[in-house]
């Protein structure tokens, strides 16, 4: 799968951006797997794919007054919750994320604490709606 680069990224609830983020990687992984079969050259004749698996990791980028959005305190079932990768004159937004797990980590003393997100996300599309199959980071 290519690779982009985006130029920047937000997160938006029901349509309202509510974060700009500082960093992030988008990996969708296929599924794919060989097909064993009996054949004569003994190689597998064959593969078949799964459902697409979208992993994001994200670090929000402190927006006012050393404050972050407290994306773990979202109702993810209840909301509409899309991140948006800006990549040139394109556009990629990834629907349905829900939170997976969260952590915060300082480099060392007086250094500021980063705290990452991974979600996962249903879909990944352009701006008009096509499926969209690469991996995306800022």
């Amino acid at each position: 799968m290519a690779t982009l680069y985006a130029d920047r990224a937000f997160i938006s609830i029901n349509g309202a951006k509510i974060a700009d983020v500082q960093s992030a990687s988008l990996k969708q992984n296929l599924n794919a797997k060989p097909v064993p079969s009996m054949t004569r050259e003994r190689y597998n004749a064959g593969f078949t794919r799964g459902n697409v698996d979208i992993d994001i990791t994200l670090q929000i980028a402190v927006q006012n007054t050393l404050a972050r959005p407290k994306l773990e305190g979202i109702a993810y079932e209840n909301s509409d919750v899309q991140l948006t990768f800006i990549v040139g004159n394109d556009q990629y937004v990834a629907t349905g994320l829900f939170l997976k797990d969260t952590s915060m980590d300082a480099g060392g003393i007086g250094d500021e604490v980063k705290t990452s997100f991974n979600f996962g996300a249903l879909k990944v599309t352009d701006a008009v709606g096509n499926s969209a199959l690469f991996t995306i980071l800022l």
